[in-house]
């Protein structure tokens, strides 16, 4: 493969900015549906509180239904919910969606298609598929890397180092576009390309690209 450029997901496409309806607000109005007792802070914490297994395992990375059903009960008992397996994840999912995207990024993400290979390589729950689908169009990527898929998360080095194996390529034909910063040190850790970046600052993130391509 020749050069790729590989796009986060969260913060970048998905909007985070403070000023937009965010995945903080999903997460909250989805526990406060089934507990309204609770204030939007403390929906908040019993989503941080239960982001882990009794294995040290976060949410990110479940795939298989017996962890997923084990996260669905942890937040039920810790946030006292009245609510089934079913409702609760199709809820989340819904709320999901609601989050809107960066539609600037979306079109430039399009026009990179026939220009250089793209992916996509993000850490989010398994509820968050849905969202993510309808927001932009996964055919355009080369490979999509997603945690729940992967084993890891991008706090781990060892993220990176599977994502470049699948891929194929040496470390300096990646350019890794992600709006936190522990990811970009990871990157450059393993020898990538970086560009720190939110999808609001879409003139840095071309000017990065463009540069890396050319």
């Amino acid at each position: 493969m020749e050069k790729v450029v590989i796009f986060d997901w969260g913060g970048v496409i998905l909007k985070e900015y403070p000023e937009h309806y965010c995945d903080r607000d999903a997460i909250k109005d989805t526990i406060q549906k089934f507990n309204s007792s609770l204030t939007r802070d403390e929906a908040y914490q019993v989503y941080l509180d239960t982001l882990h297994d009794e294995n040290g395992n976060i949410i990110s990375v479940f795939e298989n239904e017996e962890n997923k059903y084990k996260w669905y009960e942890r937040v039920k008992e810790r946030g006292n919910l009245e609510v089934s397996y079913e409702e609760f994840i199709n809820t989340f999912i819904e709320n999901y969606k609601k989050i809107d995207k960066y539609n600037e990024v979306v079109e430039y993400i399009y026009s990179l298609k026939n220009r250089t290979p793209l992916a996509l390589f993000s850490d989010l729950i398994f509820v968050c598929f849905g969202a993510l689908e309808k927001q932009i169009d996964l055919k355009v990527f080369d490979k999509v890397f997603l945690s729940y898929e992967e084993g890891f998360v991008k706090s781990d080095i060892k993220a990176f180092e599977n994502v470049q194996k699948k891929l194929g390529v040496e470390a300096e034909k990646i350019l890794f576009v992600d709006n936190n910063p522990i990811n970009i040190e990871n990157a450059k850790r393993q020898g990538w390309n970086t560009c720190l970046a939110y999808g609001y600052e879409l003139e840095k993130i071309k000017e990065n690209i463009e540069a890396f391509i050319n």
